[in-house]
């Protein structure tokens, strides 16, 4: 048979109620209202919570002794009633305290520990307790195996965890009791849904997982096949687990163009003067640093002097740092590179290293007094260093 709605020991869900007659009329005072209810808790008769023994009062002495005289099962019995009535009202998490406070007491009555037991399944489905509804349904099928109700909660729980093998078998196992038992044959038809559902996510995920792989190993194919280009291996991204060379954390990486086979590189345009930069998301690699900046300097930086701006294509150097694999501040090197130069040859360049895969170039004005200064740095910087070697001893 189906769950009997009407069964007193169910919590069953407060219906709305319509009364006629003259409407009360509101109590509009917040002051008043709490002025009442603490009036009213400090009489035994309507507290909520017993004071502490030692407080003076013997009529709460009086209700502590009635309390703890009640035999075990009557005490059980009646917090079921309190936890139905929460369970009725939306009050979830008191239902649940009454309903645990009721499994408590030790009694002999087992019909009254599985009433307990299946009720706190239904508020901790409401409250999305799934592993706590599996446990209760457990608990109260040992006490008494042929339980649709029990099952039927289980079986919710189970596909609310995505545990369809479970459901499946908790829904056989009820309508082998009860064939005709409605809410099990409803959750039977969800859970497969649910399954269905669950399993074609799955596909679709793993389908986006292996195509992205592939995509993943045919750059790589790419990238090695340009043997030419030199990767720092003492960075953050050489000590990342299953990470090539050329990838970062920021998702800023090259991709591979698959209509062309040219590889589309993440670059950054640096301007040391100003201490501002530009960044190519895409840079195709068969393009030059020219083609490039014509684009990017198409309009004065908002930085650069807008009437007679510094940064125009035809006034400005490209150079990328040197600084060798495992190398210091002092080991950088100044180099060149001319601006007809494409991507892919200055890449190639065995004194380019790619850092965090993605190149960097540094940008100047031709002639510019703090180009002249900053191209000067690294030649002394290098003439020192020279001369330093020069005066060690063989």
């Amino acid at each position: 048979m189906a769950e009997n709605a009407d069964n007193a020991n169910e919590p069953q869900k407060e219906q709305n109620v319509v009364f006629a007659g003259p409407e009360p009329s509101p109590i509009t005072s917040e002051e008043r209202r709490a002025k009442l209810a603490e009036d009213l808790e400090k009489i035994p008769l309507f507290m909520t919570q017993l004071p502490e023994a030692d407080e003076d009062n013997p009529a709460v002495e009086a209700l502590k002794t009635m309390v703890s005289d009640e035999p075990p099962e009557e005490m059980a019995k009646t917090l079921k009633e309190e936890g139905n009535l929460c369970f009725k009202r939306g009050k979830y998490a008191d239902a649940l305290r009454y309903y645990s406070d009721g499994l408590d007491y030790d009694h002999d009555n087992k019909d009254l520990r599985l009433t307990l037991l299946i009720n706190r399944a239904a508020v901790n489905l409401e409250l999305q307790n799934y592993g706590m509804v599996l446990r209760d349904c457990s608990d109260a099928l040992r006490i008494k195996p042929n339980t649709p109700k029990a099952l039927y909660r289980a079986t919710k729980a189970c596909v609310a965890l995505e545990k369809f093998d479970e459901a499946d078998e908790c829904c056989k196992w009820g309508l082998g009791l009860d064939p005709g038992h409605r809410d099990l044959l409803r959750i039977q038809k969800e859970a497969a849904d649910a399954r269905e559902l669950h399993d074609r996510k799955l596909r679709e995920r793993e389908e986006r997982e292996r195509a992205k792989a592939e995509k993943r190993d045919r750059l790589r194919k790419a990238i090695e096949i340009r043997s030419e280009l030199t990767f720092d291996t003492s960075g953050d991204t050489a000590k990342r687990k299953n990470a090539f060379l050329w990838e970062n954390e920021s998702g800023r990486q090259v991709t591979l163009d698959e209509s062309t086979g040219h590889l589309l590189w993440p670059v950054f345009f640096l301007y040391p003067e100003s201490k501002e930069s530009d960044f190519v998301e895409k840079f195709d690699e068969a393009l030059t640093l020219r083609d490039m900046l014509r684009e990017v300097l198409a309009e004065p930086p908002y930085w650069d002097n807008r009437q007679n701006p510094k940064y125009t294509l035809d006034n400005v150097d490209t150079y990328f740092l040197h600084r060798p694999v495992g190398g210091y501040d002092q080991d950088e090197r100044l180099v060149k590179v001319g601006m007809d130069t494409f991507l892919a040859t200055a890449l190639d360049n065995p004194k380019f290293i790619i850092r965090d895969g993605i190149p960097s170039f540094i940008v100047l004005p031709r002639g510019d007094t703090f180009a002249g200064q900053f191209i000067d740095r690294y030649r002394k910087l290098r003439q020192a260093q020279e001369a330093a070697k020069k005066t060690v001893k063989p």
